[in-house]
């Protein structure tokens, strides 16, 4: 968080990282009746390239956390405390110089592509603890092959919402970083 005035920026900063949180969630809840389409990405990697890490990890976790408070724990919960900052910190780096809505939608389509990979490993190791003798190989694969229909949506959809949203929700940041540092 920024040191200069520490009062009032330290109130802002935690403001910002609240309201980024909440936006995570009430927009990922907003579009829960569509499987596997959400702007929790566009919005983690609009975080990461305007406000930096500063904002978008603390952000990413209340995310994870509160998701967790409000759907309680399950197979899911490492996969969400792993990717999501995971995705933030590879956003920082990959706009930490020029936002380039072509690098931004390739970005989304491997990490959506990597979150149906984590997620069927996370699910697999979440089964096998009641499993010894699983063949957690075999038992992966099915898993994944199971649900590619879901993630090639996830990959898709991504795409075409980083593509459409990803520099017009960044000017949009841009206005609202220059606005918030008002004395």
């Amino acid at each position: 968080p920024p040191k200069k005035r520490k009062g009032r920026l330290a109130a802002e900063y935690v403001v910002k990282v609240a309201v980024m949180s909440a936006l995570l969630t009430a927009l990922k809840f907003a579009l829960s009746f569509v499987p596997n389409v959400e702007v929790v990405t566009v919005l983690v990697m609009v975080y990461a390239a305007v406000f930096g890490a500063v904002y978008v990890l603390p952000a990413a976790i209340v995310f994870c956390a509160v998701e967790v408070a409000i759907y309680g724990a399950g197979s899911w919960v490492i996969l969400y405390f792993l990717y999501w900052p995971l995705l933030a910190a590879v956003s920082c780096v990959a706009f930490s110089g020029k936002r380039n809505v072509i690098a931004a939608a390739a970005l989304a389509a491997v990490m959506s592509a990597f979150f149906g990979v984590l997620s069927a490993c996370c699910d697999t190791l979440y089964v096998a603890v009641g499993f010894p003798d699983l063949d957690l190989g075999a038992y992966w694969v099915a898993y994944y092959i199971r649900g590619l229909w879901f993630d090639l949506v996830h990959i898709v959809s991504n795409v075409v919402v980083v593509s459409a949203l990803f520099i017009p929700l960044c000017k949009a940041g841009d206005r609202i970083k220059r606005g918030g540092a008002r004395s």
